[in-house]
């Protein structure tokens, strides 16, 4: 959860500082860094429910690795539900009231905060997915190693 916080307010601040910048936001590009997004989020989804632990001998391993997988799951849940939440918003925004100005320098872009946020999103289940994938192959590996030596020993 306060890897989450802490990736709103990055998006935040990146997105003030673009902003600063000049650059606007685009629903076109959060439209399709959302797109992006959901196709890796059901990616990595279908990788933790293809998780077979039935193999995984040790008990505390196994408790413990359902556990994980477990919050994992939870984490990118309650992470794609923020970047749809910031899509919707951004898209149902009134259009003539997108970009907000203080102290004649600050600005702040509705739609760019929503790609920025979209973006680090990306970012970090694209992360997630490779450990994810990671941790399956060792899981196979270590349960392939495990066949070989019960069947080396009979």
């Amino acid at each position: 959860m306060t890897k989450l916080i802490l990736r709103i307010i990055v998006a935040v601040a990146i997105a003030i500082v673009l902003a600063i910048a000049d650059v606007s936001g685009n629903a076109v590009v959060l439209q399709t860094l959302f797109t992006v997004l959901g196709i890796v989020f059901s990616i990595s989804m279908s990788l933790l429910v293809s998780f077979s632990l039935s193999k995984v001998l040790n008990k505390k391993m196994r408790t413990a690795l359902r556990s994980s997988i477990a919050h994992v799951r939870n984490m990118l849940l309650l992470d794609f539900g923020v970047a749809t939440f910031a899509l919707v918003v951004a898209l149902i925004w009134n259009v003539e009231h997108l970009r907000y100005i203080f102290w004649d320098w600050v600005v702040i872009d509705i739609m760019l905060i929503a790609v920025a946020l979209v973006g680090l999103s990306l970012i970090y289940e694209i992360y997630n997915f490779r450990k994810l994938h990671k941790l399956h192959t060792d899981i196979e590996d270590a349960i392939i190693a495990e066949e070989i030596s019960k069947a080396n020993r009979q």
